[in-house]
């Protein structure tokens, strides 16, 4: 299904967005004393971890904790600050490579469908036929992403070989588009939920893609959106969470919006229309990838 998306989030979103994912840093969440027997999870607010929300919500033998960035998580799980942590796919990679990463196991992963979005920067006011002669960021050229958006752009008017591309991993896109280094960034899917809520205007969607038809988006990597990262010392006592989260994935995707509008506090109805993230333990695919002395095998 193809269509094009003009949406934009409210102030009072994007304000409540920007007082949750300041820098907080190593924040315990209350109701979940005596914190020092459970586990310590940390995780960096945002709407991709429904599942983790959802299992919070029905148990809390585990105590989570708030960190401005993945890195921070990193470095919190090598000094043994926390037993375990959500840490996005490409830092996550990076950080097992890492001194101190080989105490490190993956323990699964969260995942959110591909899909191929065009985000315009917040300031603009455009339709996708203005967008001749504007930096566009995207992956790579030779991306199914941009091989889509090429062919759906030429139906609605827009020449792709006027467009100025920059090619930049996606952890880079928003950061440019905030910077206003570029004025619009072409991501998969889950990018673009963090884009809307950080008020960027979504023009483009197309949820027909799937990733692993072309190299540069291997299915087991580009629909992870994180890894969950767990000390080899703490892997008995994070079990009962894994279980939960799993669990929490076969939730219906209503009850999921809920437990992510109560955990950060806007209202559910600003994710309808995207999917819903699922937590899954780790493939085949990825243990042949990370290698299996990396990972958590539970199946």
């Amino acid at each position: 299904m193809k269509k094009i998306v003009s949406a934009s989030i409210s102030f009072l979103l994007l304000t409540t967005l920007l007082a949750l994912s300041g820098c907080q840093n190593r924040t315990p969440l209350q109701g979940t004393a005596p914190q020092a027997k459970l586990p310590r999870v940390g995780f960096n607010p945002n709407p991709l971890l429904g599942p983790l929300y959802a299992a919070q919500a029905k148990d809390k033998a585990w105590a989570l904790t708030k960190f401005g960035t993945g890195g921070d998580i990193g470095y919190a799980l090598i000094s043994g600050d926390v037993d375990a942590g959500f840490v996005e796919t490409e830092k996550a990679l990076q950080l097992i490579k890492a001194p101190g990463g080989e105490k490190l196991k993956v323990a699964g992963a969260i995942q959110f469908p591909y899909g191929a979005t065009l985000v315009v920067r917040k300031d603009l006011k455009v339709h996708l036929s203005d967008l001749t002669g504007k930096r566009i960021a995207a992956l790579e050229a030779d991306c199914i992403l941009n091989h889509q958006f090429n062919k759906d752009a030429k139906r609605h008017g827009l020449d792709y070989k006027t467009l100025k591309f920059s090619y930049m991993p996606f952890a880079d896109m928003l950061p440019a588009l905030e910077a206003k280094a570029v004025d619009a960034a072409l991501v998969k899917g889950a990018q673009a939920v963090l884009a809307e809520l950080q008020g960027h205007k979504v023009i483009y969607q197309n949820w027909d893609i799937k990733a692993g038809a072309d190299d540069c988006c291997p299915p087991s990597i580009a629909q992870t959106e994180y890894f969950l990262l767990v000390r080899e010392e703490a892997v008995e006592r994070v079990k009962p969470l894994i279980t939960a989260l799993v669990i929490s994935s076969d939730l219906p995707p209503t009850q999921l919006r809920q437990a992510i509008s109560a955990q950060l506090g806007y209202p559910a109805v600003a994710l309808e229309p995207y999917p819903t993230a699922t937590f899954a333990v780790v493939s085949p695919e990825q243990a042949k990838l990370l290698g299996e002395k990396r990972c958590l095998l539970t199946r």
